[in-house]
């Protein structure tokens, strides 16, 4: 089954490291059973309504362009967990990153508040989306699925690298130079 990651970036290339951490993200993304989007330059909401309206697979994925997948057959894994645990409307994986994510929890799944990229969103999650913008994205869509009597959680066992952790293009997290 190939499964629509939809993979936010801008035609603008902030700088160098920035371009280089979406080439080496691409790359790996492409070594999964996916079918590769860009949302390009596309403001918070409406990229996420686009996806889900483009998508033909449940679930599908939202990433940011600087996160790199780490384990074998990690798409798999995120999509069978996802379907196995219906009552999740969306579900992210543990950073690598110290101090990110540090949850812990028991079973396939656990519950967690406000999970970020990369997102496997179960097709109909997102429609009617409140508004929303860079700094209060993930609480507003956990607040929104938690109204609509759904979960977010992270799945047990899958991983990523941030890799632009500091390089972020929300202000509020960019402190690379």
């Amino acid at each position: 089954m190939t499964i629509d990651v939809f993979i936010r970036s801008s035609l603008l290339k902030s700088n160098l490291l920035r371009e280089y951490m979406e080439l080496a993200c691409d790359a790996r993304w492409r070594l999964e059973p996916v079918e590769i989007h860009y949302l390009n330059n596309m403001k918070i909401g409406q990229g996420r309504e686009f996806a889900e309206y483009m998508a033909k697979s449940d679930p599908y994925i939202v990433t940011d362009n600087d996160v790199l997948l780490v384990g074998k057959d990690w798409v798999n894994r995120a999509v069978k967990a996802m379907l196995g645990h219906p009552e999740y409307r969306a579900c992210s994986t543990l950073s690598l990153v110290e101090g990110e994510n540090q949850a812990t929890g028991e079973g396939e799944i656990y519950e967690m508040h406000a999970v970020g990229a990369p997102m496997i969103i179960r097709k109909g999650t997102m429609v009617d989306l409140p508004d929303m913008d860079l700094n209060n994205e993930c609480g507003t869509i956990h607040k929104m699925i938690l109204d609509r009597g759904g979960k977010e959680g992270l799945i047990n066992g899958l991983r990523h690298n941030h890799l632009g952790h500091g390089f972020s293009s929300n202000p509020a997290l960019f402190w690379g130079y």
